[in-house]
């Protein structure tokens, strides 16, 4: 018999949404799957925090190339030769935390208000 004294905030979770679990590995996978597609690497350990804060970093970076006039097709990450080298998404480094990754992209995005063109 379930404990009914149990007061953690996981069992009123399961209890009130049962498939939390799962709606959230969803979300989880759409996350990174956008984020791929945007050319960004993964490590496949990210928390949902972690994949939200980069999602939101790299949408403000290509909202700041697009209001620069560039085009995130044209200057995406696989890109030979782009027409503006500072409108690509920078590169994960090498075990680089997805936190640290986020920032950079925002410090780049940050560079680009002050980009001449």
């Amino acid at each position: 018999m379930a404990d009914r004294t149990d007061p953690t905030p996981t069992g009123i979770d399961e209890v009130l949404n049962p498939h939390r679990a799962e709606e959230l590995e969803r979300a989880q996978q759409h996350a990174a799957d956008v984020l791929a597609r945007r050319g960004v690497l993964l490590a496949g350990n990210e928390s949902s925090e972690e994949l939200a804060t980069l999602w939101s970093a790299v949408d403000r970076f290509e909202s700041i190339v697009e209001a620069r006039g560039g085009d995130t097709m044209t200057n995406a990450p696989d890109s030979s030769q782009p027409d503006n080298p500072a409108f690509v998404l920078p590169e994960r480094k090498a075990r680089e935390s997805a936190t640290d990754y986020a920032q950079r992209i925002v410090d780049a995005a940050a560079a680009l208000t002050n980009f001449e063109r």
